[in-house]
């Protein structure tokens, strides 16, 4: 079988993608340098190599043993934190021009890249095709589209076919239990709750154009992602795809049903409305289906069980 280097592979998406490769029968190399990554995460079958891509050389050195195609999830991820710390950041940039270049150089012809919505900022469209126009209003989503940029760029230079998936809001659990060491998405909020860590949840706004005035997520679960990069392994042209379900949930459902889920009965508020966040964010899928054949089958509420288990393991 195929040899894929995931680099992120120790974090919560790239360590949910290497246990679907290995039980695949793939061959996994993971690179990760563990500011976020968890040890714990690391598949057993897996070769790790633990690298900062930003580390030129040393990354260069995990292609000495043959890679046939890359999964590139490592990056810097929190919005808030990328505008007060765009340095920090630019290594999203600076990693991603590495691994081209070591692929480059060793003749390593496929990337399937972690992009985000971010990438679209505030949309004004009820449903986000590919060709809606981009305009991130974070350092974050400006970097995920200018590695996306650059990619297309080193595909036409050096023959790198690519697919660039752009995620909207990634849920659920794989079986690892995972739990995020520093909670910013709402998922993990909703659990620290839950948990007492918190000791409230707070929705952000009431009174927007919607059907109950909160803000609209398209919420995908992490299994459902993953699969759709091993069908992108096999995709035959170069794609940037929608990763979302094309349904989408309100804030006060999201707690509605969490409550319902888990039997938690949690405390919530309505706050103040944040700058940059849009009534409605949701994703259309047809091209993930038509090119990939790709299917999200997943539901909110079974997004919100899993989640729950892994924070009750």
């Amino acid at each position: 079988m195929p040899r894929i280097l995931v680099t992120g592979g120790a974090g919560y998406i790239g360590s949910a993608c290497v246990k679907s490769l290995i039980e695949k029968g793939y061959e996994v190399t993971i690179v990760d340098n563990l500011s976020k990554g968890l040890k714990r995460l690391i598949h057993p079958k897996a070769r790790f190599i633990e690298v900062d891509l930003a580390d030129k050389e040393k990354l260069s050195k995990v292609f000495f043993e043959k890679i046939d195609a890359v999964i590139h999830f490592a990056a810097y991820k929190a919005v808030g934190e990328s505008m007060k710390n765009p340095k920090k950041y630019s290594d999203n940039i600076t990693g991603t021009i590495n691994l081209l270049d070591a692929m480059s150089l060793y003749k390593v012809k496929k990337i399937i890249f972690s992009s985000s919505a971010a990438v679209y900022g505030v949309p004004n469209a009820p449903l986000l095709k590919e060709e809606t126009p981009c305009e991130p209003i974070n350092y974050y989503g400006f970097t995920k589209l200018e590695c996306e940029r650059i990619i297309s760029w080193y595909s036409k230079i050096n023959g790198i076919n690519y697919v660039s998936l752009r995620y909207f809001n990634v849920a659920g659990d794989c079986g690892l239990h995972y739990v995020d060491p520093e909670a910013e998405n709402v998922f993990p909020i909703l659990m620290e709750v839950i948990q007492g860590k918190r000791d409230k949840f707070v929705i952000y706004g009431k009174d927007y154009d919607t059907r109950d005035g909160t803000c609209i997520r398209d919420y995908v679960d992490v299994n459902d992602l993953v699969e759709a990069h091993i069908y992108a392994l096999n995709a035959g042209r170069n794609e940037i795809i929608n990763l979302g379900t094309s349904n989408g949930v309100s804030v006060k459902e999201l707690v509605d049903i969490t409550i319902d889920v888990t039997g938690v009965n949690f405390p919530y508020i309505f706050g103040e409305k944040r700058a940059g966040d849009a009534p409605i964010v949701v994703a259309s899928n047809l091209k993930a289906k038509k090119i990939l054949k790709w299917m999200p089958k997943k539901t909110v509420r079974d997004m919100i069980k899993s989640t729950f288990e892994a924070y009750q393991a």
